[in-house]
This record gives C-alpha cells, structure tokens and sequence, in this order.
C-alpha cells in the first residue's frame, strides 16, 4: 500500500527493493569483516610498539612509527633493566599478521629475559633458541642494548648499525651485522660498546626507512640519513626523529610501503 493517491507497490517495485537489500547486505558484511581486521591489525600493531616512551634517566629519548601497507612486522621497546634500561628495535622479514605475532613474540622475549640477564647478548641468544625452536620459518633482524650510565652494550642480529652523530656534525656508524633471529641455534651476533659524551645522539632505524624510493626508485638510504643527521647535531631527538620523517617524506612523495621506525636517544 501507498499513501494518498499514489498506487501500490508492484512486483517490479519488490525486486528492486530486494536487490538493493542484497547490495546493503553485502557492504554490511564487507563493513564487518574490515572492523574485525582493522581491530587485529590495533591489536597487533599494539604488542609491538609501546604506547609512549619512558623517561630514561641522563638521557632524552624520542621515537616514530609508521605503519606500512600492510599488518606490520617492525617493532621496538623501552624497558628498566638492572642499573639501568634496556631498549630492542627490529622486525621479522616479511608482513601480515603472522609476522607481526612473530615479531611480538621477540620483543617479549628480550623485554622478559631482561629481568634475569645483565646482558642484552645473552637474552638476544635466547630469543633466538626459543625462535628456532618454534619453527616458523620466519628469521627476525634486531637489536638490543642495555644502558648504564652513559655506557650502551649492543647485541646485534643482522640488523642495519646505528647512526652516532658527533659533537662537530659528523656521523660514525656502529659495526651492527650478527645473524638474524630464527636461522640457526647458536647463531653468532655482534657486539659492540658505545660510550657516549654529552651532546652526542646514537640514532638507530628500520629497514623501511633507508630502502624507502624516491621519484626516480632510488633507495634513501644511510648515506642521506647521515647528511640530514649532521644538520641536526645540536637538536632534540624528538626533533631529529621528526626531521628524518619529515626528509624521507618529501624524498619518497609520501609514499609508505614498509613499516618506518626510528629511535633516537642523546645523552641530556
């Protein structure tokens, strides 16, 4: 039936009515299945990244992460340690949801096994054994290193050296290498200590940023990040980590394909 004077609905007027019912279920369902996922993908993105960034004592400390086009597998953590603090940055090779729980899961492991190990090497060895022995056929690269006083002992597992800008501009970086997470048991990682002095800031950063491409596809690379780094000797990491952001954004047009995460910490 219809009001006033207009005339019934026909059967023309149900199928019509009907499809576009079909239609509104479809985008409905479609609108389920996307919160669901938008939700897992918040769920996860929060076990691998702190929702702020504590007060290190003797030290400032800043950091920023993008998420890349899919469910990330980059990560990175601040924590106390004995005497001191701890920090880990890295990111299983690959993306998706189980990538991003097998980075979760690292990221655990050193910020647990930190309560018993005075060592950042020897958590990292083993995350790596309990890694292996999961068999996921994932390898992590990640660092780690535990801060006392103004004294950090790295521990790195493949993963890319961190930059140390100097007083005077210039930029040193670390040794970095070792053997990803995941490949082997007692796989060999790299050690290094860094003493730093006041003024100086060791900057560490994911694969995400220096393989981000410019117009032309060409990689931005360490060499660039060490040129926007020396003219930003004298900032605040938090403004370092934004100038960084801010380069590589104008060098790639915006674009975010990897996860980008950077850290930086300056002794105050």
């Amino acid at each position: 039936m219809r009001s006033h004077d207009r005339p019934p609905y026909t059967l023309a007027d149900l199928g019509l009515l009907q499809e576009i019912g079909a239609h509104l279920g479809l985008a409905l369902s479609a609108q389920d299945r996307f919160h669901d996922r938008s939700q897992a993908a918040e769920a996860l993105t929060a076990s691998v990244v702190p929702r702020a960034l504590p007060n290190i004592p003797g030290f400032e400390a800043a950091a920023i992460y993008h998420q890349g086009a899919s469910v990330g597998a980059e990560f990175y953590d601040v924590f106390p340690v004995k005497g001191g603090w701890g920090f880990s940055l890295g990111g299983a090779v690959g993306s998706g949801e189980e990538a991003a729980s097998v980075s979760a899961m690292v990221r655990g492991g050193l910020r647990v096994l930190s309560v018993w190990e005075d060592d950042p090497d020897q958590a990292m060895r083993k995350v790596n054994e309990a890694l292996v022995a999961q068999r996921s056929g994932m390898f992590v690269m990640a660092v780690a290193g535990y801060v006392r006083g103004r004294r950090i002992r790295l521990s790195s597992a493949g993963h890319h050296p961190a930059a140390l800008v100097q007083q005077d501009g210039s930029v040193r970086f670390a040794s970095g290498g070792g053997v990803p997470l995941g490949i082997a048991d007692g796989a060999e990682t790299a050690v290094e200590e860094i003493e730093l002095a006041p003024g100086q800031t060791l900057v560490f950063y994911s694969e995400g940023l220096i393989s981000s491409r410019g117009e032309h596809g060409e990689p931005y690379g360490e060499e660039r990040l060490a040129d926007v780094l020396a003219r930003s000797v004298e900032q605040t990491p938090a403004t370092v980590v934004k100038t960084i952001e801010e380069d590589r954004h104008g060098f790639a047009g915006g674009r975010i394909w990897d996860e980008i995460v950077v850290l930086a910490l300056k002794v105050a």
